[in-house]
């Protein structure tokens, strides 16, 4: 038959008992050296069976003691010692009672108990204390209780505190012990707390410039936007005029190179055909000596790779030399004297 599933359950955790787990290791923490030092025990007043006065804590001032505890003497006390595994409050509470049910000797509801616990290495090590109702009161009215209001035996481990048995006026003390503590955990929280903002402040600062540079950056971004649009659109026009140089300085003008040629040509020489592709230049006529013409025009510095595609030859009709010459134009002429 299948197990009824608890509403608290969580992928097999009882939610249920976290209040318990969380008490636990609140009890365990407050054992923590910093925690014993910051959350002392209210101090109490003891008196010993020889007559003899103490302090608990050891150290504390005997006269800022608001309460008196007197100290039950070994001979009406009965104890025992449990060894328990790690257990939750609720469980190792059962526990101790189940354990004081056998070990009592006396009837239930006469039975006054108080324990202690200290962890061990597979869990915790109970002292039991526990006696009689009546004893404690004959105890009492044969010492006079003189304002002592609580019943406190002594623990078997040297330097252990004292253990409280239960239903003796303790309640009002720890109760008071529990809002004290309190205060000094609250007062420590907003200690923590005010040094974590201490420390987020400047983070926090700095953070809020991060944002505003962020924003003053975006803004001058918007305002210097069109500056940087004329900037491109200079520079490509920058661009556009350098293609178009490049284009002129590959293809020059015509007219330049054959005004030149006109210049440097005598006038015995006749032009017939002229053709310009880009720097390339060809052009065929007639001359009294061709050769010396093509020599000539080898010695203008702009003109490059002047040469004669054809043969010359003697034209019959006008007794002249037939000539065809290419040469190629520098990129950069210079002037030269017709």
């Amino acid at each position: 038959m299948a197990q009824a599933r608890s509403k608290y359950d969580l992928f097999g955790l009882d939610l249920a008992q976290l209040p318990a787990f969380l008490r636990q290791g609140w009890d365990e923490a407050l054992r923590w050296p910093f925690f014993a030092r910051l959350l002392t025990p209210e101090p109490v007043r003891l008196r010993h069976p020889d007559g003899g006065e103490s302090v608990w804590p050891p150290g504390a001032d005997i006269h800022a003691a608001d309460t008196t505890a007197l100290l039950l003497p070994e001979d009406i006390l009965l104890r025992r010692t449990l060894q328990l595994p790690f257990l939750s409050h609720g469980e190792r509470k059962e526990a101790i009672e189940l354990a004081l049910t056998g070990a009592s000797p006396f009837a239930a509801g006469d039975t006054v108990h108080g324990w202690q616990s200290s962890p061990t290495a597979s869990g915790e090590s109970i002292e039991l204390v526990l006696t009689a109702r009546e004893h404690v009161a004959r105890y009492f009215g044969r010492e006079g209780a003189d304002g002592a209001s609580e019943a406190w035996a002594a623990a078997s481990t040297p330097g252990a505190p004292p253990i409280v048995l239960q239903g003796h006026g303790e309640g009002a003390r720890l109760a008071h012990t529990r809002r004290r503590h309190l205060q000094i955990v609250v007062l420590a929280m907003l200690i923590v707390l005010l040094l974590l903002a201490l420390i987020a402040s400047p983070v926090a600062r700095m953070r809020q410039d991060v944002f505003d540079l962020n924003d003053r950056l975006e803004a001058m971004g918007r305002e210097v936007a069109p500056i940087i649009a004329d900037r491109d659109a200079l520079a490509h026009a920058n661009l556009q005029l350098q293609a178009v140089a490049d284009y002129a300085n590959d293809r020059p003008d015509p007219r330049v190179a054959l005004g030149r040629l006109s210049l440097l040509l005598p006038d015995s020489v006749y032009l017939l055909r002229y053709e310009q592709q880009g720097r390339s230049v060809r052009f065929n006529g007639l001359a009294e000596n061709a050769a010396v013409l093509m020599e000539s025009l080898s010695g203008v510095a702009d003109f490059h790779d002047v040469r004669a595609p054809t043969a010359i030859n003697r034209d019959p009709a006008s007794g002249r030399e037939s000539f065809s010459i290419e040469f190629q134009l520098a990129s950069t002429p210079d002037a030269v004297a017709p």
